[in-house]
């Protein structure tokens, strides 16, 4: 897969992943009862905050070093909460993998 195509897959499954992080914080606040509020907070938290450092190190920064930790740290962090579906670590490892290769092959020479 060529560079244009990484960086294409990549963009799609990290906005992808920010808006399943997004759309799973807010059905957690819709569906699930109010018995055990830290909890509830915890998983908001966790999903709201990846999803918001997936999309701004995807849509605010420049490709690079900065802009790969961001969105390695949302991944990982928003798929804490996630983690029994199987699916959500996987897609996350993927995001991290292919950022932290887009970024490493814009920091070698040309």
């Amino acid at each position: 897969m060529g560079s244009n195509g990484l960086a294409s897959a990549t963009r799609f499954l990290v906005i992808a992943l920010g808006l399943l992080y997004a759309l799973a914080a807010v059905g957690g606040l819709a569906l699930v009862e109010f018995e055990h509020t830290r909890d509830i907070v915890l998983w908001t938290a966790f999903l709201a905050v990846g999803a918001a450092l997936l999309l701004a190190g995807q849509l605010l920064l420049r490709p690079g070093p900065v802009s790969a930790v961001f969105i390695s740290v949302g991944a990982v962090v928003g798929g804490l909460p996630l983690f029994w579906t199987l699916l959500v670590p996987i897609a996350a490892a993927a995001v991290v993998a292919c950022s932290i290769a887009l970024a490493r092959r814009g920091a070698a020479p040309a």
